[in-house]
């Protein structure tokens, strides 16, 4: 009888049974065969039923922003006169100035520091103390190459995704990203939106981002765009691993773009029938019929007559429902040119091609996208702006 559970039990085992009746043991044995060969399938049914991490309800909005240079972003952040003080219309002027607008963009001097030397009475000139949106994330391209690959990414602050590599710069990304957050967020937690940049400068409609519907060669632009935006819509949690469990859903897409097409008499005529194009065509390419469209006309010539004027003319047509009833209510224009200011010494510079420099004017630019795309993304949804 030893050697029948000498096969299954030894040395501190074989104790427990020494003193146990053999049918005990048998019992036991097969008690202890029926559990294992039940384990698996009762850890199965309890990993089904442990809850996994959290699904997050509320989804991750996102918001693709399109264009050239002035969708890079050229609005000078800090930049001196030659008496070292702060130029009109830099962010550290504007925050300075005008705290009542602006003063929300910078965390408040610490005591003990030491401002700058301009004469503003401005907060502090580093870049760390811009103030940072939790609930807006940002990724943007940030380079000249058609990789697909988004090469600076973060939360929403004034130093981010703005200028070519090493500026120190905005575009509109930071007045729409403060707009939209304020108003679909709604200053919870749980809500969050990101905003992929995708902008190359010195590009046109006609020939770079040229759609597939306007004919011809498809611009390469337009294809690393297409391209980049699918490739990270698939790897969110890549750059943002905390939105893991998270939803994603692409809500909106934002252009503001120009001034290259309106160099040119023949691609400023074709520029409305390219717009129309290209606003079908990225809602083929992206899977969303409806799309929500925000286009920031190329105002920063203000109100010259020209070309400049035709490009706006053409910009702010295509919204127009009686003359694109498939763009009503899901397609917005907003004309720009009332935010055009003054060159220097109004602005940091004189390069009208890039708002002066402005940083009140990309501020202006991108809420008044931001306000056009939560009106229209609202109303996508069956609602109303609070």
């Amino acid at each position: 009888p030893q050697t029948r559970y000498l096969a299954l039990a030894d040395g501190e085992k074989m104790k427990c049974f020494a003193h146990i009746p053999l049918p005990a043991i048998i019992l036991l044995i097969l008690r202890g065969n029926d559990v294992g060969a039940d384990q698996p399938q009762k850890q199965q049914q309890l990993r089904a039923s442990s809850p996994g991490p959290p699904r997050l309800k509320h989804p991750l909005r996102v918001f693709v922003l399109v264009g050239q240079s002035n969708m890079v972003g050229h609005g000078a952040i800090t930049q001196k006169d030659d008496a070292g003080n702060e130029k009109n219309a830099t962010l550290e002027w504007l925050v300075g100035n005008v705290p009542e607008q602006y003063g929300m963009l910078k965390k408040q001097p610490k005591q003990g520091r030491s401002n700058n030397t301009s004469s503003v009475p401005s907060v502090s000139a580093s870049k760390d103390e811009w103030t940072v949106r939790r609930d807006v994330l940002m990724a943007c391209n940030h380079r000249d190459d058609l990789q697909p690959i988004m090469s600076t990414y973060g939360n929403l602050h004034a130093s981010l995704c703005g200028g070519d590599g090493g500026q120190y710069q905005i575009g509109p990304e930071l007045g729409f990203g403060w707009t939209v957050g304020d108003m679909l967020n709604n200053n919870k937690r749980t809500d969050k939106i990101l905003l992929l940049k995708v902008a190359w400068g010195g590009k046109s409609l006609a020939v770079d981002f040229r759609p597939p519907s306007s004919g011809g060669d498809v611009g390469p632009y337009y294809s690393s765009m297409i391209h980049t935006v699918r490739a990270t819509l698939a790897n969110v949690t890549g750059y943002f691993p905390s939105e893991e469990h998270r939803p994603v859903k692409l809500s909106g897409f934002a252009w503001h773009q120009g001034w290259n097409d309106g160099c040119d008499a023949n691609m400023t005529a074709e520029y409305e029938s390219n717009l129309a194009n290209l606003i079908r065509d990225v809602r083929i390419d992206l899977g969303v019929p409806d799309l929500p469209v925000s286009i920031g006309a190329s105002g920063m010539a203000g109100y010259e007559p020209g070309r400049r004027a035709d490009i706006v003319t053409a910009q702010l047509a295509v919204a127009d429902g009686d003359r694109y009833p498939e763009f009503q209510g899901n397609v917005a224009s907003v004309d720009t040119r009332p935010y055009c200011r003054d060159p220097s010494p109004a602005s940091p510079s004189d390069l009208g091609y890039h708002w002066n420099n402005n940083c009140e004017s990309y501020w202006l630019v991108g809420k008044s996208m931001g306000l056009a795309m939560v009106e229209l993304v609202l109303r996508s949804e069956g609602r109303r702006r609070q």
